[in-house]
């Protein structure tokens, strides 16, 4: 039997919380009250949808945000890929609207992004 091996590029592996720690610049913890969303065609076959995610802060553990204040934290899921694609598919789990939980935020060129690929953990 002739197996033919396909470059396939696996998902990333989640951080672990030390990492998350350490490379976050900003953790609170909130609800999303709002995301934002807009397809991007990477190319043929290939597209994200990259979102901003409006968090209402209940508790900031890291950043010096205040309870009440809201912040905007970039991400993104792939949206579309082949069939048979493996690899990274954006930020796991998926953000939606009124989901509540612990963000670790980087902040990246005076923007700040979840971290990938897990930067929340959903409560």
């Amino acid at each position: 039997m002739l197996l033919t091996a396909l470059p396939a590029w696996a998902a990333l592996p989640p951080l672990d919380d030390a990492e998350r720690q350490a490379s976050s610049n900003l953790i609170v913890r909130g609800e999303i009250v709002s995301v934002k969303s807009q397809k991007k065609r990477i190319r043929w076959g290939f597209s994200d949808l990259e979102m901003i995610l409006t968090i209402r802060v209940s508790e900031c553990t890291k950043g010096g945000l205040q309870p009440g204040s809201t912040v905007m934290v970039q991400c993104w899921i792939a949206e579309d890929r082949p069939d048979g694609w493996v690899g990274d598919g954006g930020q796991r789990p998926r953000p939606r609207e009124g989901a509540k939980g612990v963000f670790y935020a980087q902040e990246k060129a005076g923007k700040l992004h979840l971290l990938h690929p897990n930067g929340w953990d959903s409560e």
